[in-house]
């Protein structure tokens, strides 16, 4: 059940924070399950509109990928698009408290795009530039939203998420940078309003998709990986086309699906 208080803080803040979204067994094996996506152990096993991929998405750590010294999930930046191609995470997207999290911010049934898992390894994870997700999207009315949920203990050691309340009400030029895609400079915001978000595991953030964010490096020992769904209310309009891209040849990015 969301309160007035938490529908208030999303639309004046843009975002919100949900304390143990995902708790005991159901944690315990989400745990499992994405450790098993970023050692290669799980692969896709359901087409979706009849293609199955041989693998899940992958986008290494710059210089990393070839380093067989490293165990594969030291190597990994981040992995998507598993809701579409296994059953686990199909029914994850689907679960009761996420769903009730999003269908109550967004007073509408939810549509999902796609999911991620975010691997920011000890000692060497990189960045998460500033930026806001709306510069990687067509514009639509309301915004998409981005669930955020911490797999270990998010820290400001190890690059939990950092946000600026209220900044989701502009839509910022972004520049081009080769490994980030599209990122914003500090003096494009008011960069002294800025606040860490630390997550204990489980513990999930919703967010306007036009808040401005950022991670930065991991140069802890431990390692912070995180969950993340792009939805979208069922009532959301296009105000500009929107474009169906791919990765690459073999990698096609999805449509939104409506889930309850």
């Amino acid at each position: 059940m969301i309160t007035k208080a938490q529908k208030h803080a999303f639309q004046q803040d843009g975002f919100v924070v949900f304390p143990k979204l995902l708790a005991g067994d159901d944690l315990a094996e989400f745990d499992a399950m994405c450790d098993a996506v970023l050692d290669g152990k799980l692969a896709p096993v359901t087409p979706f509109e009849g293609w199955l991929p041989d693998h899940f998405y992958t986008f290494w750590e710059p210089g990393l990928q070839d380093r067989d010294d490293l165990p594969r999930r030291q190597r990994v930046r981040l992995m998507s698009n598993m809701c579409r191609h296994h059953p686990y995470f199909h029914a994850i997207v689907r679960h009761p408290r996420i769903v009730t999290a999003l269908q109550g911010l967004l007073d509408d049934d939810v549509m999902v795009r796609s999911d991620t898992i975010f691997m920011k390894p000890a000692h060497h994870g990189i960045e998460a530039a500033l930026h806001q997700d709306t510069a990687f999207y067509p514009r639509t009315k309301p915004n998409t939203l981005i669930f955020w949920m911490a797999i270990d203990e998010a820290t400001e050691a190890n690059g939990c998420l950092h946000v600026i309340p209220g900044s989701h009400k502009s839509r910022l030029p972004h520049r081009d940078d080769p490994v980030q895609g599209h990122v914003l400079d500090d003096d494009q915001v008011e960069i002294d309003r800025q606040i860490a978000l630390t997550c204990e595991p489980g513990d999930a953030i919703v967010a306007d998709a036009g808040i401005a964010h950022r991670s930065y490096p991991n140069r802890s020992a431990d390692s912070r990986r995180a969950y993340t769904i792009t939805s979208a209310p069922a009532k959301m309009q296009y105000i500009e086309p929107w474009k169906v891209t791919t990765i690459s040849e073999k990698t096609p990015q999805y449509e939104f699906e409506l889930i309850g």
